[in-house]
């Protein structure tokens, strides 16, 4: 009897081990299957990245209103629901501005299932120079007419909004603007993305490639609410 007690000792607890064992092995498959499948979900059913400089965190997109070359007051804030690219322009600009137009509407031609979720919106950096019958002209040259809303305004209205941006221009006295035209005004080049909400998310360079703007008009575009 003392015997059986002693083999009852030894082998019992070996049993016991042997479904410990067992029971943490089915643990660490569970979790791997959990861990695998979290992994799947996150590479399918994740946003895609975006291409642009992210803003981290976002900041809070600086409203203004300004009048476009027809005279309607276009603000910001009104536009708020739509993914929007703002940019900072002059209708003389012999270089970066032309291909900042040019290439927004080789990005409009990619949103068209997008409709009129998204917004382009140019401010000048030419109080002077960007007259009415000049915005019009740059916008019907570069087939931007009835896709970017560029708007104008007088130096005491333009520099808050520079300034919020970040956006350098030598034309802010009006001494030194284009006067009708055709002087050079040296400003910041740049596109930033506005996501619905109205957060400033994403800024790319003069030269950004359109694929990459396009992208991110289209993940942001997804975040209306």
């Amino acid at each position: 009897m003392e015997q059986q007690q002693q083999n009852g000792g030894t082998t019992m607890p070996s049993k016991r081990r042997r479904v410990g064992f067992r029971q943490l092995g089915w643990a660490a498959a569970a979790l791997a299957v959990v861990v695998a499948a979290a992994l799947w979900g996150r590479a399918h059913f994740a946003p895609p990245a975006l291409a642009g400089a992210v803003l981290t965190p976002p900041v809070r997109a600086y409203n203004f209103e300004l009048p476009d070359q027809n005279g309607r007051m276009v603000s910001l804030a009104a536009l708020r629901g739509k993914v929007v690219a703002l940019t900072f322009l002059y209708t003389h600009c012999p270089d970066y501005c032309p291909l900042i137009a040019t290439q927004i509407n080789a990005v409009h031609g990619q949103l068209a299932s997008l409709g009129n979720r998204v917004a382009f919106v140019a401010v000048s950096v030419d109080p002077s120079g960007d007259t009415p019958d000049s915005i019009r002209q740059f916008l019907a040259a570069h087939n931007v007419t009835d896709v970017l809303t560029y708007l104008r305004g007088t130096a005491a209205q333009l520099r808050p909004v520079w300034a919020h941006y970040f956006v350098a221009s030598d034309a802010a006295d009006p001494a030194a603007a284009g006067a009708g035209g055709g002087k050079v005004v040296s400003h910041t080049t740049i596109v930033y993305v506005i996501d619905p909400q109205g957060l400033v998310r994403v800024f790319l360079p003069a030269n950004f490639d359109p694929q990459d703007l396009a992208n991110d008009l289209r993940v942001l575009a997804r975040t209306a609410r």
